[in-house]
């Protein structure tokens, strides 16, 4: 009897900190669920993995994900931007503005643009840092406020201005590379060159101490609330170049671009192993996250579930990514 127990108890212990091990990996359940979500809707409907199904993936997927990387930078400092959606749109509509209005040339106005919703972080980092109201308030107001913004500015109307973004409808067009879009290949490049700086840069460890413990972060010289600011500046400024992206693939400009993003985005960070609470997180797994729920959205609409039954998945997901996020936590803590 005692022999059982001196063989079982290693082999337990293994397994239950095998079972650790890999609730530390932050992309693996995210790579098996792509590829399980893939798997089923494919079974359901061979079209799903037709080369114009990837690319609408691919193309659609860019924009949202450009807003979520920098989204899962933010997350790891310790905060949350509740305000992308409407940070997007007010990029696109002062682009679209100048480009229209005021016949600016195209980098100017993109430049314009991205300093218009650059001022959109630094806002959000004042009330947050000085004021100390919690990010998740602060920023919720201010998305209200950034969307009134872009309706007034445009009046409630939409400009085309197809014609006068040409280098930017570059961007949108296919690649030689299996015809996947410019914006697609870019993003990934992105994605690749931060996971690379949150994992070997000092740049990392600071963002990873600041959002861990702060107080710590401190004690150590870091300059806590500059490093918040500039997350929340970059993750500004990625809303804005999303929402201009956005406007280009649709040729017109619209206050309503970036709207349902809100939800969308948080999810896909928290998914690719970004905390609510901050101090983890990987910049990696929100592409996968991406990938995730773009698989989802173009297997239920290959299925042809209404877009509005659609908001129940979003939920299901929402709710699912917190679970994952305590479950990591406790992980973490035995």
């Amino acid at each position: 009897m005692a022999s059982s127990t001196t063989t079982t108890a290693p082999e337990a212990v293994y397994r239950q900190s095998l079972g650790r091990r890999l609730l530390s990996i932050p992309e693996l359940g995210v790579a098996v669920a792509v590829i399980v979500f893939f798997a089923g809707f494919y079974i359901a409907d061979k079209a799903m993995a037709e080369q114009a199904n990837f690319v609408r993936m691919a193309t659609q997927g860019s924009m949202i994900g450009l807003a979520a990387f920098g989204m899962s930078f933010l997350m790891i400092s310790g905060e949350i931007d509740l305000s992308s959606g409407s940070t997007a749109a007010l990029g696109a509509t002062v682009a679209g503005l100048l480009l229209y209005n005021h016949g600016w040339p195209e980098l100017a106005s993109y430049g314009a643009a991205l300093g218009a919703v650059a001022v959109v972080g630094l806002v959000n980092s004042f009330i947050v840092l000085k004021i100390r109201m919690p990010s998740f308030f602060a920023t919720l107001g201010m998305s209200f406020a950034v969307q009134g913004l872009a309706v007034w500015l445009l009046q409630g109307q939409w400009l085309y201005v197809g014609d006068l973004i040409p280098g930017l409808t570059k961007v949108v067009q296919p690649s030689p590379i299996f015809d996947l879009p410019w914006v697609f290949l870019v993003l990934v490049a992105l994605y690749v060159i931060g996971d690379i700086l949150m994992r070997t840069s000092k740049l990392g460890a600071t963002i990873t101490s600041v959002g861990g413990n702060r107080q710590a972060a401190e004690i150590v010289g870091i300059n806590v609330p500059l490093v918040k600011t500039l997350c929340f500046v970059f993750t500004s400024v990625c809303c804005g170049m999303a929402g201009i992206l956005v406007m280009a693939y649709a040729g017109t400009t619209d206050w309503s671009i970036g709207d349902g993003w809100l939800l969308w985005v948080i999810a896909i960070a928290i998914i690719g192993g970004g905390s609510l609470r901050g101090g983890v997180g990987s910049v990696m797994g929100a592409l996968l996250g991406t990938a995730l729920i773009q698989v989802i959205r173009m297997g239920l609409a290959n299925a042809r579930v209404q877009t509005n039954a659609q908001g129940i998945v979003i939920g299901v997901i929402l709710i699912g990514a917190a679970i994952l996020d305590v479950i990591r936590r406790k992980s973490a803590q035995y």
